[in-house]
């Protein structure tokens, strides 16, 4: 019995030595925006609500990962037009679907420094596979608080926005360029 008390309590404090540091993120200082073109004028937004469950530990990628969920009906671009159309039936269906969802399946780091996220990315129940690169402030997250900053694009009518009534992307841009900025605290 003595032994199987010391191997159950080895195996517990080697499974909490190989989870990574969860980190909370400061919303006021954090953003997710997201940028395109409609009929050849620019335009920019981000999501105003959305959270993000975070564990990182750059010594032990396996056990880090990545999981924020977006509230649809929050995309504000300061243009009524476009804020009236995002949460619509034919672009985020926020009635329907409220939510954008990221997990990620693995992070590794890039020969940079950088690291790169891969994971399933689900916006109007329609789930993709995703990856993206984004670069820490540290680069190796050894200060309590951290930087994190990702630039990437996605493909808006692979996951069915605006598919209704712009399918060839005429009037606003297939790929729509996010960008991520995290400031979070261990």
């Amino acid at each position: 019995m003595k032994y199987f008390v010391l191997a159950l309590a080895a195996f517990v404090l080697a499974s909490a030595s190989a989870q990574a540091a969860s980190y909370k993120v400061d919303a006021a200082q954090s953003k997710i925006s997201f940028a395109g073109e409609h009929a050849g004028t620019a335009f920019k937004g981000q999501f105003e609500k959305w959270t993000a469950a975070i564990e990182f530990d750059a010594a032990n990628l396996p056990a880090s990962r990545i999981d924020v969920t977006v509230e649809t009906a929050s995309a504000k671009t300061g243009n009524a037009m476009y804020d009236g159309t995002l949460p619509s039936a034919d672009w985020f269906a926020s009635d329907r679907f409220p939510q954008a969802r990221f997990i990620s399946t693995a992070i590794t780091q890039n020969a940079d420094g950088s690291y790169l996220a891969k994971g399933n990315l689900t916006i109007r129940d329609v789930t993709k596979p995703v990856e993206f690169t984004f670069t820490l402030s540290p680069p190796d997250a050894s200060t309590p608080a951290v930087n994190a900053d990702a630039k990437f694009s996605l493909e808006r009518l692979a996951f069915g926005i605006g598919q209704e009534s712009d399918p060839k992307a005429e009037w606003v841009s297939a790929n729509i360029a996010l960008e991520l900025h995290v400031v979070a605290s261990k």
